[in-house]
This record gives structure tokens, C-alpha cells and sequence, in this order.
């Protein structure tokens, strides 16, 4: 099982915090650029869990010291440190600050229970995602993330929530976008999340929440992968307002390529496409089947 968020090997170097106990184990800073969240000493962070517990030390044996809610701010004072696993994935901690009741705070945060990632519309609307927990592979299925977006209004009180999977096979980082209707009746906005793979044979995934005013609706999804002179998998997603053809129609189009020769100078794919066709009906998608 893999217990990192990436395929790389972290590189531990020994940094003692304080003299905290003498029961308890000195701190280790790991670096941080090899996590999804890849936070740096000044960044801004979001909390994703609906609450959670910060710590006098970046550990489990660490006492607990505060607790904040779904949405807080924080910034990040620290490298991280150690690595903890909780609901099924291995995270390091991070020493931030944060705003309560008037005064500055500080503590240490657990990452997984950090967004992702997060953007605001122009109405004060939040929309954060994150781990929930990692699924270990089975002999018929690979790893994956239960996942979640949430959408906080203006008050970072938490007014929807939408799950949904993520295959892991050793995607690097993530982004997340908020789209407007893209031509779909009764959609207010789409939020996309993506987890993206830019080596060979690691796949990137694109996510689609889309917004009706009360509930999330969710959209059909697609990814792409390759290997570099052997094949390349890619799909793409064109929504209403960008083909102009069809209302309330999603057209994935789909293109493989496989290589004729391998030991070719420059590679010559055979290469198939394909389309496949989604309609809205104002509260889900269906795939269409059209006769050939």
C-alpha cells in the first residue's frame, strides 16, 4: 500500500523543536515540496475538516490546545515535520497561526485535515476540497481517495457537500477552477477539481461538481494518460456554451494513440476516435445512445 501522497522518497533531516518532554521524541522536519498540499513558510491555508484539533507538538502525542472550524485561514510558519497516518493516509504536520476571538493564535496542524484546495466567486461563496480517506488497492480495484467538495457561504457555514472518487496511481498535484453554467439550464456555476500526473503512465483526472442553487449535480468526468513514444489516452469535455451545437449537451470526445514502431525517430501513432454524448435534463446527465 502506499502511504504517501507521491511516489517519492522524502528526505529526513533532524531539526529538535524544544525540549517538549522528556517522554517525548524530538521533531523531524521532512521537506514539504513533496506533498500535494505544498505549503511553504508564508503561505495561506484552508481548513477543510469540519473541525479540527491543533497541537503543542506536530504529532498524535501532542496535546491538544485548540480547535478550529470548517474554512478558518491559517498561515504557515514551519517546514513540516514527522508524518502522521490518520483515516488511511500519511500527512506531516505544519506548525501556522490563525485569527480567534480577536486574538492571534499558534499551534500545529495535522495536513490532511487541510483543503487542497479553494476558490471564492464574486458573492463570497467558498468552495474547498479535500481527502476524506485513502482505500488501499484491491484485486479489482486500484488505490483511491473518498474525497469532498464544500461549498461555505459568505459566514463559513457549510452549506453543501458533494463526494466523489479520485483513483490514486501517483498524481503530483492537484487545481480546482470555478466555471460558470457553461450553457446548462439551471446551473448556477461548475466547480472543477483536477488531480494531475505528469509523468509517464500516470494518469491526470477532472472532477465536475455543478451548482443549482440548493444541491450539487455531478457531471461526467474524464482523464488522460500516456507514455511517451508507446501511447497516449485523452479525453475531453466540451459543454454547450464552447460547441454551440446541441442544448444541454455535454460531447466528450475521446482520441487514443498507439505507436506503429517503436524504434522509430519520431514516433507515427495509429490513432481512433470516438464521441460520446451526455444530455441534461435539469437535475442529471445521461449518456445518450445513438445508432451507428
Amino acid at each position: 500500500m502506499k502511504n504517501y501522497i507521491c511516489h517519492i522518497i522524502l528526505f529526513f533531516v533532524t531539526l529538535p523543536l524544544w525540549s517538549y518532554s522528556q517522554n517525548t521524541p524530538a521533531a523531524y522536519a521532512v521537506s514539504d515540496e513533496y506533498t500535494i498540499w505544498n505549503l511553504s513558510v508564508g503561505d495561506s491555508a484552508y481548513v477543510y475538516a469540519d473541525n479540527a484539533y491543533l497541537r503543542d507538538y506536530p504529532g498524535l502525542n501532542g496535546n491538544i490546545i485548540d480547535s478550529v472550524a470548517v474554512g478558518t485561514t491559517l498561515i504557515v510558519h514551519s517546514p513540516a515535520y514527522n508524518s502522521s497516518k490518520i483515516k488511511g493516509f500519511s500527512a506531516p504536520w505544519q506548525e501556522v497561526t490563525y485569527r480567534k476571538q480577536g486574538q492571534t493564535k499558534r499551534g500545529f496542524i495535522w495536513l490532511g485535515l487541510l483543503a487542497l484546495g479553494r476558490q471564492q466567486d464574486s458573492s463570497g461563496y467558498q468552495y474547498l476540497y479535500g481527502y476524506e480517506r485513502f482505500f488501499p488497492s484491491t484485486e479489482s480495484e486500484p488505490d483511491y481517495y473518498s474525497c469532498a467538495i464544500k461549498r461555505l457561504n459568505p459566514q463559513q457555514q457549510l452549506v453543501a457537500k458533494f463526494n466523489f472518487r479520485s483513483d490514486y496511481q501517483g498524481q503530483l498535484y492537484t487545481t480546482c477552477k470555478i466555471l460558470p453554467s457553461m450553457g446548462l439550464d439551471g446551473l448556477q456555476q461548475i466547480f472543477r477539481v483536477a488531480f494531475v500526473g505528469e509523468a509517464c503512465g500516470i494518469p491526470s483526472y477532472y472532477h465536475y461538481a455543478g451548482w443549482n442553487g440548493k444541491n450539487f449535480v455531478e457531471l461526467p468526468a474524464r482523464y488522460s494518460v500516456s507514455d511517451a513514444g508507446v501511447f497516449y489516452y485523452d479525453e475531453q469535455i466540451q459543454f454547450p456554451s464552447e460547441h454551440q451545437k446541441e442544448k444541454n449537451i455535454i460531447y466528450k470526445n475521446i482520441e487514443e494513440g498507439e505507436v506503429v514502431d517503436e524504434n522509430a525517430d519520431e514516433p507515427d501513432y495509429k490513432i481512433k476516435k470516438r464521441q460520446e454524448k451526455y444530455r441534461w435534463d435539469g437535475q442529471r446527465f445521461s449518456q445518450v445512445q445513438e445508432n451507428k
